[in-house]
């Protein structure tokens, strides 16, 4: 189904020979000849994208966007200023209320399809809404990788195989790329200066890792391993950050895929400074049990180490606690494995 674009333009032959190149593209055109015309148009026909001259008799364009830009249901919609007037203040003020681009009359009809074209791919991927797994991932860097020309991915991009207890990156290493997780779990942690370990997160599919040291020239400022077999995808750092640096809303979507785990992260740290070694350990259990996927009533293999790091207290603590979560049939243990018999009250846990 070809996109709807709303010509609003006063002048007569402007107005047709811009639909009739529309149309030769492909698209449907709708035509108004004023403000009030073109509002009516928008308000039925909910159009793609809207092109609109500035200076026009009953409603002039910045008129017609304000009411655009305030009206729930088309707020969002691509909208190009057409205008013969060159001014810079006047260029400013239609981006200061909104326009996302302007056309100079008289254009060429090259430039008019290019600009057209660039606002509707930025459009779908502003609107749509990609899936944290391998495939949604995959969209995503072929939609961007369309629309600033650049091939971010799709064939190219290999899926690498991880063993359980590979490392992936340590410590102090360059950082020349991030990990997308396709599969499996991966740890990352810091190490003090005894050796003991702090694990920063447990990581699972659809999470982002290593992206925070492609800003840092130091390097590496954790390690990570599989915590089980897994599947990652890499990231160059170049591709990094031409993403980011590219047009806004592919850098907004970009920075939402990175953030799918980041408030989970910023609550565990909250609870780390307020909640008691009890609470914390409890936490820590239930952080893992969700991490693997799982609030089935079954074992899963978890270090003593590994709940003390996340939870925050020493390992003494928490053999205490767990053992009084034994006593009182919250969890059972066996051979190193934990299973939590009853995640309501792990969850409720007031102190």
């Amino acid at each position: 189904m070809p996109n709807t674009i709303l010509v609003i333009e006063d002048n007569t032959e402007m107005r047709e020979n811009t639909a009739e190149l529309l149309n030769l593209a492909g698209y449907s055109v709708v035509v108004a000849g004023n403000g009030k015309e073109g509002l009516s148009q928008a308000k039925q026909i909910k159009p793609d994208l809207i092109l609109c001259d500035i200076m026009m008799p009953e409603l002039d364009g910045y008129g017609v966007l304000r009411v655009i830009e305030n009206s729930p249901e088309m707020a969002g919609t691509p909208f190009v200023f057409l205008t013969a007037k060159a001014e810079k203040n006047d260029f400013r003020k239609a981006m200061d209320l909104g326009a996302d681009d302007y056309l100079t009359k008289p254009f060429e009809g090259d430039d008019l399809l290019r600009m057209v074209d660039g606002r509707l791919k930025k459009s779908r991927i502003q609107k749509k809404s990609f899936e944290n797994n391998l495939h949604g991932f995959t969209e995503f860097l072929s939609d961007a990788g369309n629309l600033i020309g650049k091939d971010l991915l799709p064939e190219k991009r290999v899926v690498k195989k991880i063993k359980k207890k590979d490392t992936i990156f340590s410590e102090g290493e360059t950082a020349g790329h991030m990990y997308f997780i396709v599969s499996g779990k991966i740890k990352t942690f810091r190490t003090n200066e005894d050796g003991k370990e702090l694990i920063t997160a447990i990581l699972k599919e659809g999470d982002f890792f290593g992206y925070i040291s492609m800003f840092d020239e130091k390097g590496r400022r954790e390690s990570s391993i599989a915590i089980e077999d897994a599947e990652l995808i890499s990231i160059s750092r170049d591709d990094f950050l031409t993403i980011l640096h590219s047009q806004d809303v592919i850098a907004m979507k970009f920075i939402k895929f990175m953030a799918n785990n980041v408030n989970e992260s910023e609550n565990r740290l909250l609870k780390l400074g307020y909640d008691s070694a009890r609470k914390r350990v409890a936490e820590a259990l239930l952080f893992i049990f969700k991490r693997f996927g799982s609030t089935e009533n079954r074992f899963v293999p978890i270090a003593r180490e590994t709940i003390s790091s996340i939870a925050g207290v020493a390992p003494e603590s928490v053999s205490r606690n767990l053992s009084d979560f034994k006593e009182e049939g919250l969890i059972e243990s066996e051979n190193g494995s934990i299973k939590i018999r009853d995640f309501s009250k792990l969850e409720k846990m007031k102190y």
